[in-house]
């Protein structure tokens, strides 16, 4: 599978059958995606609807936060580098929203560890790194989803 691209979009019957396997005692996961890049938003818009996911995308912070409070996601991934309201911002605005701050926020960018540290301080529940690698994302998705059902 690899990085993200549109040829996986042909084995996207690989990713459901995995899926059912998997996910029979998992829960329908309504997904955020925010990245002011279509292209990359969309691919992981498609690639995680393939894996029975819902997904919403917004191309902004402004959109992003609004999606969110009329969505009510269970996961949101959120890319750093945004004009206007960068990822940084997105995430202090949901974690200063009593409705939206308690939805694990998984940031995505092409920033070295630094900015991964200021994610992480900031309460984002993890940090990957662009080019994204599809597997290690629903590895990260699928680690949370364990952790919220232990924890409920």
């Amino acid at each position: 599978m690899g990085s993200v691209s549109l040829e996986e979009g042909k084995d996207s019957d690989k990713y459901r059958i995995y899926f059912f396997k998997w996910g029979a005692n998992m829960k329908l996961r309504r997904i955020l995606i925010i990245d002011d890049d279509f292209h990359v938003g969309y691919l992981i818009k498609i690639n995680l609807e393939a894996e029975g996911y819902e997904t919403f995308l917004a191309l902004s912070g402004e959109e992003a936060l609004e999606k969110a409070r009329g969505n009510h996601p269970d996961l949101i991934t959120l890319d750093v580098l945004m004009p206007e309201m960068d990822g940084f911002g997105v995430l202090e605005a949901l974690q200063r929203d009593g409705a939206l701050n308690s939805i694990p926020v998984i940031m995505i960018s092409v920033i070295n560890e630094i900015r991964k540290k200021r994610g992480m301080e900031m309460g984002a529940a993890d940090y990957l790194l662009k080019p994204i690698n599809f597997d290690n994302l629903l590895d990260r998705i699928r680690c949370l989803e364990m952790d919220k059902s232990t924890s409920e």
